[in-house]
């Protein structure tokens, strides 16, 4: 047996090493720029995906940024017996908030019409991909905004009811009600071909 092995432990070796998100944040809490720059590295794609269902490409990069600038200067206030991740999201959706009443309606309408262009045509919802594509577009023509977000953090990011109304101020009941609510919604909407991936 190797030098390095202990008995029993059934860790796969990059759960050894890799800290956890929230084990870097008490590390930059104490001044660890180092770990704070790893959890930029860590959950910046992630985050840019995020906005991205709210706002454009360009906004969302800059929003990303301004998110993590934002945890930075308060990263004292951040409660360790709650994970990260939905804090630093919690950041992220006020602020797109604030960018969005900012935006004048004729930009809005043009946001839409340029997401409308990149609806996929029929013969390419065979792809996989696409389809995910074309189920996050028509969330995004047919739901409220704190749906989409509600459905972004459960789906793609696996947040938990209770994590995902901390980021978007609503109770634990009332967001299981409105994520159940948006999926029926979906559902009835979508073709029938990725009907399945809603029910």
């Amino acid at each position: 047996m190797a030098a390095t092995e202990r008995p029993g432990d059934t860790r796969h070796p990059s759960e050894v090493t890799q800290p956890s998100e929230e084990e870097l944040a008490r590390r930059a809490q104490a001044g660890c720029l180092a770990s704070f720059e790893l959890l930029v590295r860590r959950l910046q794609v992630p985050l840019v995906h995020f906005l991205r269902r709210r706002t454009s490409l360009a906004e969302a990069d800059d929003l990303a940024q301004e998110t993590f600038l934002r945890a930075f200067e308060n990263l004292q206030r951040y409660d360790h017996s709650y994970r990260f991740r939905p804090w630093l999201f919690t950041i992220a959706h006020r602020l797109s908030i604030n960018a969005s009443r900012r935006t004048r309606p004729d930009d809005e309408r043009a946001d839409l019409d340029h997401l409308a262009d990149q609806r996929p045509s029929p013969a390419e919802l065979a792809d996989a991909e696409e389809q995910r594509e074309q189920l996050w577009q028509t969330a995004m023509d047919l739901l409220g905004a704190v749906e989409v977000t509600a459905l972004w953090l459960y789906y793609a990011e696996r947040m938990t009811t209770e994590e995902i109304g901390r980021v978007v101020g609503r109770s634990r009941s009332a967001v299981k009600t409105m994520l159940h609510r948006a999926r029926r919604r979906l559902a009835d909407a979508l073709p029938s071909n990725i009907h399945e991936k809603v029910s």
